[in-house]
């Protein structure tokens, strides 16, 4: 199934800011609980709460990090600082006092909830939140305990600020990642074959580039090893089939089945393509496959192994299928047009020796019968 656009970048970027809020949360947490531990007159509850949202954390970022699911790791360390939160508040309204901790929480549990839903889902969330803590520091001051209401009060309008800042961010990441999407998409689009799901010929274009320019940075390394091998520096090559009898199957079949066909043998070229190679469709019923660094006799076995792949493998509807190809590799002054048009001869002269058949641009004779062992020797 093919991932849409844009979703690994969201999944990324929420990992990534997922596990530094947990990992910078561990040291934070043990050191308020060696802090609490330290005190006058330490509250076991707190020393509890702190020691369980440490765990929490650790065992939230090893799931993130381990591939296991982000969002209901992120889920359950939520409801364990809404607790937190809770019981802050509470322990303020009963016992006098509001930790700061309280509001670091919120904070917390502000940038988790942004991370596992929507913007609106994670305001409203942060919202209620924040209204039933302030709420719960109003009904203390509404006892008469001003002053230190005041204080307290004074930290919830930062708190506040903040959490209303986090909301602005959180609305700008979903902004940005939407436009990246979109991005995406258009790119997918303009470098893709509708049809078959193949680089289409403008990115063919660039991969072919990508060989003929000893200087790009994804430019393949020469194979020393062959003595056919021509192009100073780096280079490869480039094999172009066409389908057989093509608009046969179109007048026989139907334009659908024909269309069937050709993602059939799309199908085949991509499964057959190894690391590092870029298949497309080039037009009409015409294919093309490049193979940076292989030399001619190299791209000359790989379009047989297709041929006959090609062979072994019938359309469910249309049945056996052929293909003509042309094999050239690149050579020293090669421009765009002179390797495509080389290649495209090549191609032809296939098809006028009979079709279903490989040519190579080195090969003076009438046309290569698929012999691969006899393709030296006809090379000479």
């Amino acid at each position: 199934m093919t991932q849409e656009p844009g979703a690994e970048l969201r999944h990324t970027l929420h990992q990534g800011l997922a596990l530094t809020a947990l990992i910078c949360g561990v040291p934070v947490l043990l050191i308020l609980w060696g802090l609490e531990a330290s005190s006058a007159d330490p509250r076991a509850p707190m020393l509890g709460l702190y020691a369980v949202m440490a765990l929490v954390c650790l065992w939230a970022a090893y799931r993130i990090m381990s591939g296991k699911s982000l969002d209901g790791a992120l889920k359950i360390t939520i409801a364990f600082n809404a607790l937190f939160v809770l019981f802050q508040a509470y322990y303020g309204v009963v016992g006098g006092q509001v930790s700061l901790n309280m509001y670091l929480m919120l904070i917390t549990n502000a940038i988790f909830g942004y991370l596992v839903f929507g913007t609106r889902s994670a305001g409203l969330l942060n919202l209620g939140m924040f209204g039933t803590a302030l709420g719960l520091v109003l009904l203390r001051a509404a006892q008469g305990d001003l002053k230190p209401a005041f204080l307290e009060l004074q930290l919830f309008l930062s708190t506040g600020t903040v959490m209303m800042l986090l909301h602005a961010l959180a609305w700008y990441k979903n902004r940005f990642i939407a436009l990246a999407h979109k991005q995406l998409r258009l790119e997918h689009e303009a470098w893709t074959d509708a049809l078959t799901g193949l680089p289409n010929r403008r990115r063919l274009y660039q991969q072919i580039e990508t060989l003929l320019d000893p200087a790009h940075p994804d430019a393949a390394a020469p194979d020393l090893t062959s003595p056919t091998q021509t192009f100073p520096g780096r280079g490869g090559s480039v094999i172009m089939l066409d389908i057989d009898h093509f608009k046969a199957v179109n007048d026989t079949h139907g334009h659908l089945a024909g269309d069937s066909a050709l993602a059939h043998i799309a199908g085949l070229l991509r499964h057959s393509a190894q690391a590092g190679e870029t298949p497309g469709r080039w037009g009409g019923e015409e294919f093309m496959l490049i193979l940076p660094g292989v030399a001619e006799a190299g791209a000359a076995r790989r379009a047989e192994a297709l041929r006959q792949r090609l062979l072994a493998s019938p359309h469910p509807q249309v049945g056996p299928l052929t293909a003509s190809f042309g094999v050239s590799t690149c050579r020293a002054g090669d421009d765009l047009t002179r390797l495509v048009a080389r290649v495209d001869d090549a191609l032809y002269g296939a098809k006028a020796a009979g079709r279903d058949r490989i040519h190579t641009a080195e090969m003076a004779g009438p046309g290569f019968d698929g012999d691969v062992a006899a393709m030296p020797a006809m090379m000479e």
